[in-house]
């Protein structure tokens, strides 16, 4: 299954990226086009489960998602249903003098849906990533 690795520079401070890309609830209403919905199901300690609609390289997907944060540094995510259930995702954030160096690897695993687009996958998942990035992006550098 795929292995993907993409990295940003965002013109932002770490705890302030950090903090908008894990305010979870308020996805939906901050980038509509990538979250449909999340809701918080558990939270313990810095660990949180959450059930999300969620649209990625152009499929909408639904998935119980758990991150087990490290606040600024990293949101380690294991989804737990899903058409990518068993999929791994460490996302690094990284103070640097220009702003914020933000690193994704994942390590895909692919059911339902997502495994039919196959030995593309690789690529739709790194485009995805970077267009969720790049919106990401806007929202930490513009506000």
């Amino acid at each position: 299954m795929p292995k993907v690795k993409v990295e940003k520079i965002i013109k932002a401070n770490r705890e302030k990226i950090f903090n908008l890309v894990t305010d979870f609830e308020n996805l939906p209403n901050r980038f509509p086009q990538f979250f449909k919905s999340v809701k918080v199901l558990s939270k313990e300690g810095n660990t949180i489960t959450t059930e999300d609609h969620a649209v990625m390289a152009g499929r909408e997907m639904q998935q119980t998602t758990k991150h087990i944060l490290t606040p600024p540094e990293i949101d380690e995510v294991y989804l737990l249903s899903g058409d990518a259930k068993d999929s791994h995702i460490i996302t690094k954030y990284e103070s640097i003098p220009d702003g914020t160096k933000i690193t994704v690897e994942g390590d895909f695993k692919l059911a339902g849906k997502l495994k039919l687009v196959g030995f593309m996958a690789k690529g739709k998942i790194e485009k995805g990533l970077e267009e969720v990035m790049q919106e990401f992006a806007k929202v930490a550098e513009g506000s």
